[in-house]
């Protein structure tokens, strides 16, 4: 059987784009510490863009596409 786990962190950074950066770092690290080593987890990759708006999605109605 084949599963998707999707988190999402919305931020607000009012510094700079190095606060960013490093914050992404941090994600990442936070995911290689979950996903390591572990014989079930196939692909993993994580980004921050910028978020519009202050309304939260719903993850159960959510449409993700891959091309």
């Amino acid at each position: 059987m084949k599963a998707r786990g999707i988190i999402i962190i919305d931020y607000n950074f009012p510094g700079s784009f190095t606060e960013v950066a490093k914050e992404q770092e941090k994600l990442e690290k936070a995911m290689k510490d979950l996903t390591h080593g572990n014989p079930r987890v196939v692909y993993a990759d994580c980004d921050i863009k910028e978020r519009r708006g202050d309304t939260r999605p719903d993850l159960r109605t959510m449409k993700i596409r891959t091309s």
